[in-house]
């Protein structure tokens, strides 16, 4: 049999080295957090600024609108499944660059749809497949194999970069598109993001064995100081690196599947039709894309603080917490109206999402680095059904009855019963096998 290569010498790039000191690692945060920065939050949250003209223009619903957000992201976490198990295998540079370079082709090419089949065809299809394969959840996946020491620290500084890009692209593509137009916007930012994509993938590689070192920067037994990194090493797992095999068969895994499909499907309702429930409570639409910039704004300091208190807290109580917050905010939304009821809703989904890092941090932390990819690849799918259900039902029901009341009842209950869950998801034991 042969031997298995990694992408990082399929692709032909002089190996890198650590320059004063610096454990490499760091960098690959680095270009990791800039193409999550700008490329996340644009493409992704980003994309939510361009409803009202595009369902104008195309003649679409908010519930046809909705679809083509949640049948996206649906898409998107379809594809990491078989990504996440490519990058555990075979690393996950590649598969940034070409999933980076296919998202980027796709939401470019909605500036050309004429009709809801193409930006469904273009949107949901062809760029959901490539931020699956490239962008998110790939992104993690490499990151979590350079730290193990430091991970609660990379995974919230990793985390915080997508949420602050969520924060500043939303009202510049907002400005933007209101300066331009939207089909011209959205072909410069495809353009421009491409191109940081395959920016970032010369300084990004998979595994720190790839270039002869080992997470955190620790060096190979026998290996001298003064030895430069380079020559690519075996990775090696231990004992609290699950297989695949055994993380499905504990009930944590289960549990925290349940837990962030039930988070992912109230937040995604909630965010997706976020302008529209707020127009619905009387502020302004124009008014309601900063409503929306301001919710990541506020994500940005709480996923950094959770990180933070991860290291001393049990996670699992954080993220108890989070979503009860998220919950009561919600259901506090329903009954207030204006600006007050505008900052409560912002409150209730900054405090779903601000907890998110937590999160992937647990899976990590629960299951090691081997299966990583693995496990966020099936939980992902799992969240999806959650992603694209949940907004088309809350858009659906506000076009037959001119309500969100229902949908935000029901997302309230939903983020209650995920904090249950992650309280419930305790670490499991380590076992041969």
């Amino acid at each position: 049999m042969g031997q298995i290569r990694s992408d990082d010498e399929i692709i032909s790039a002089p190996a890198p080295q650590s320059r004063g000191g610096l454990f490499y690692g760091w960098w690959v945060l680095a270009a990791a957090g800039g193409l999550g920065f700008l490329g996340f939050g644009a493409l992704i949250p980003g994309f939510l600024v361009f409803a009202t003209p595009i369902k104008g223009e195309l003649g679409i619903s908010s519930a046809q609108f909705a679809f083509v957000v949640g049948a996206a992201w649906a898409v998107g976490n379809v594809a990491s499944l078989a990504a996440g198990w490519l990058a555990d295998r075979y690393g996950g540079r590649r598969l940034i660059l070409v999933g980076g370079l296919l998202c980027c082709v796709g939401f470019g090419a909605v500036a050309g749809a004429k009709a809801y089949w193409q930006l469904m065809l273009l949107y949901s299809g062809v760029a959901a497949i490539g931020r699956g394969i490239g962008v998110v959840p790939n992104l993690m996946t490499v990151v979590n194999q350079w730290f193990v020491r430091r991970k609660a620290l990379t995974m919230t500084l990793l985390n915080t970069a997508f949420a602050g890009g969520a924060a500043i692209m939303v009202p510049l593509l907002a400005y933007c598109e209101g300066q331009f137009g939207w089909r011209a916007v959205i072909l410069w930012t495809g353009g421009f993001v491409a191109i940081l994509t395959a920016l970032a993938t010369l300084v990004i590689r998979s595994r720190p064995e790839d270039i002869g070192l080992l997470p955190d920067g620790e060096r190979p037994a026998g290996d001298s100081a003064g030895r430069a990194p380079g020559r690519r090493i075996e990775p090696t797992y231990s004992e609290s690196d699950f297989t695949l095999r055994r993380a499905v068969a504990t009930p944590a895994f289960w549990l925290m599947t349940a837990a962030v499909t039930l988070r992912i499907a109230a937040a995604d309702a909630l965010v997706i039709n976020q302008i529209p429930m707020l127009v619905w409570k009387g502020i302004p639409e124009e008014q309601a894309a900063y409503y929306l910039s301001a919710t990541f704004l506020t994500i940005i300091p709480l996923r950094f603080g959770m990180g933070l208190a991860a290291m001393v807290v049990p996670s699992r109580w954080l993220l108890l917490g989070g979503m009860t917050v998220g919950a009561v905010g919600t259901a506090t939304f329903i009954g207030w109206s204006g600006y007050p009821a505008a900052a409560m809703f912002v409150v209730s989904i900054a405090a779903t999402e601000g907890i998110a890092t937590l999160g992937w941090l647990a899976v990590s932390e629960y299951f090691g680095r081997r299966s990583f990819g693995s496990l966020v690849g099936i939980m992902t799918v799992s969240f999806g059904v959650g992603s694209l259900a949940a907004p088309v039902a809350a858009g659906w029901v506000f076009d037959q009855t001119g309500d969100y009341g229902p949908a935000l009842i029901a997302s309230a209950a939903m983020q209650l019963a995920s904090g249950v869950c992650y309280l419930l998801a305790r670490r499991p034991a380590v076992s041969p096998g």
